[in-house]
């Protein structure tokens, strides 16, 4: 209160769910930072090959490296499910402040 500055967290699952975040949220939701978000929702509707992994694991890192400082990706790995028209992201980070190793898993799914 005396600084009007807002702390930020460094709780594991905190930064979890704000890596989470950023990944699924689609350029152009936020209306005054419309750059913000991995857009990876915008790779479900492509054919699932090699090229469409990499993309996906670049604009990952990308959005990654820009809108969350408190973490240094280490890997990201993506299992594409052709039958199931999903893909599973896991993501390996360091988180800075504590200098823990620390990933997150998550399924994204095309919705018909």
């Amino acid at each position: 209160p005396v600084t009007k500055r807002l702390k930020v967290l460094e709780n594991e699952e905190a930064i979890k769910r704000a890596v989470k975040n950023v990944v699924l949220t689609n350029q152009g939701e936020r209306f005054y930072n419309p750059l913000f978000g991995g857009n990876v929702t915008a790779y479900l509707f492509e054919n699932f090959d090699f090229l469409t992994e990499f993309n996906i694991k670049k604009s990952i890192t990308k959005s990654l490296d820009i809108y969350e400082p408190r973490v240094d990706v280490e890997e990201v790995r993506v299992k594409t499910n052709d039958d199931g028209n999903s893909m599973e992201v896991t993501i390996i980070f360091t988180i800075l402040a504590t200098n823990q190793v620390s990933d997150t898993t998550f399924t994204i799914e095309r919705v018909r």
